[in-house]
């Protein structure tokens, strides 16, 4: 046990779960099973498969449909954006972690297949989601929309990024032809706030395979992203995730200011220890400038760069 209070210390030094939140600061549940840092931008990253704590008095889950692999090393990516963001742009995106293994827990399903039913995670499967709630409520309350990414890692052969915008690999042929069902697939997709906002002054091809699109600007950067102008979407075979849970939630309906999508990152060159900064470099580098392009953001509230 003072071996985790320890590891908990050196990832999240302040250890308060108290309101009101201030910036800059990092909050634990009493457990230290769950984290949130609250940033300055409008910027909310989830990591829900990261934790390393495992729980003995917790079966592992076996649920049907459970999954129980970590996505290694997503937690300490996270932290090197954050790191890179303020030492670079003065700024800080809100990050939420959860510290417990997916094998207790599995933060990007819904509390019943999430928990397998064991009452002793719903607590830190609530808090998770609170603090998920708390960082995107302050961020829309200070810049009036936000951008939300559910960070994970996958272990496929192709090594790319896997930007999941709650579209199948067909859905997304359809996208980039422009064929049929795109104002259903737009509805459907983790765009839809974003565009409902800005009255069809967006496409959806735009925003998934366009100049500006992010996976176009991270391959620009040497980051292969599916899908991006360089992919446009998975050839058959090719595994690829479309986002889950948390990107379904949070981009939905009930939050009409916040859209995004799912990251399913590569070992290889980003999360690994030795591309990890040069990742998170090129990333803080696209977000801003993805950020700064989008008129639906209150830049006036927004801190100086450095």
């Amino acid at each position: 046990m003072l071996k985790i209070k320890i590891l908990l210390c050196l990832v999240f030094p302040i250890a308060v779960f108290a309101q009101p939140y201030q910036f800059g600061k990092t909050y634990l549940d009493p457990e230290g099973w769950n984290g949130l840092m609250v940033g300055n931008m409008p910027l909310v990253i989830s990591v829900p498969h990261g934790g390393t704590i495992n729980l003995d008095d917790i079966e592992d889950r076996s649920c049907q449909g459970s999954v129980t692999v970590t996505d290694s090393y997503t937690k300490e990516l996270a932290l090197e954006i954050a790191s890179i963001m303020d030492k670079y742009y003065g700024y800080k995106p809100y990050l939420v972690v959860c510290n417990l293994i997916r094998k207790d827990i599995d933060q990007n399903r819904e509390i019943n297949e999430g928990t397998c039913g064991n009452g002793k995670m719903e607590k830190p499967w609530n808090v998770f989601h609170d603090f998920t709630d708390s960082a995107l409520a302050m961020a829309t309350r200070q810049f009036g929309a936000c951008l939300y990414i559910d960070l994970h890692g996958h272990g496929h052969s192709v090594q790319r990024l896997e930007l999941g915008y709650l579209l199948k690999e067909n859905e997304l042929k359809n996208v980039i032809g422009q064929t049929g069902k795109t104002d259903y697939l737009s509805k459907k997709s983790s765009f839809a706030n974003l565009m409902a906002t800005s009255k069809d002054s967006l496409s959806l091809s735009q925003l998934m395979i366009g100049e500006n699109a992010f996976g176009t600007l991270m391959a620009n950067e040497g980051f292969p992203s599916v899908p991006s102008k360089q992919d446009p979407y998975p050839l058959e075979g090719e595994k690829y995730f479309n986002g889950g849970y948390n990107t379904k939630r949070y981009t939905g309906g009930d939050y009409p200011n916040v859209f995004g999508w799912q990251i399913e990152s590569n070992y290889k060159g980003v999360r690994d220890p030795s591309g990890r900064s040069v990742f998170a470099i090129a990333f803080c580098k696209v977000i801003v400038k993805y950020i700064k392009a989008n008129p639906f953001f209150h830049w006036a509230a927004m801190p100086n760069s450095k």
